[in-house]
């Protein structure tokens, strides 16, 4: 069952547009014969959709890594870390450790509203910007972050 409405449309809006409200039509859920006819190739090209929908752009500007997530809001955060702060983020056990330590330095260096604003972001939003945070810092400091 090849579906062309699989595409998920970019998200990418700016910071001061209205987040759609949940009264917007919502599509109609599948039919049972949607869920008969589903392939491989529709599960792999609608996971290809999701994906690209949480990429994540960024800018380095002034020694900073700028982020920008789909929902369009942008966050701050330091190339040149501090001991602590490549610790806290190189050491964390697991994905939310992970998440939790970048809570920590965008509040630190991006301030409050920002760690805040993070936490209503989709968890695959945050976890390819601290992906592509890591690489960033890998690629400028010839250091690795770990996960």
């Amino acid at each position: 069952m090849e579906n062309d409405n699989l595409s998920i449309p970019n998200t990418y809006q700016t910071a001061d547009q209205p987040t759609p409200v949940a009264d917007e039509e919502q599509p109609a859920a599948p039919s049972v014969d949607e869920f008969m006819a589903w392939t491989d190739q529709d599960e792999t090209a609608a996971i290809e959709a999701a994906r690209e929908s949480y990429t994540v752009r960024h800018v380095l500007k002034n020694g900073e890594y700028w982020a920008l997530l789909p929902g369009g809001h942008v966050y701050k955060l330091p190339l040149a870390l501090s001991i602590d702060d490549f610790d806290r983020l190189g050491n964390a056990a697991n994905d939310t450790e992970s998440i939790q330590a970048l809570r920590v330095l965008l509040e630190t260096f991006g301030g409050r509203e920002q760690a805040t604003l993070l936490a209503k972001e989709p968890v695959q939003a945050v976890m390819n910007m601290l992906a592509d945070y890591g690489d960033v810092i890998a690629r400028t400091q010839g250091a690795s972050l770990g996960k």
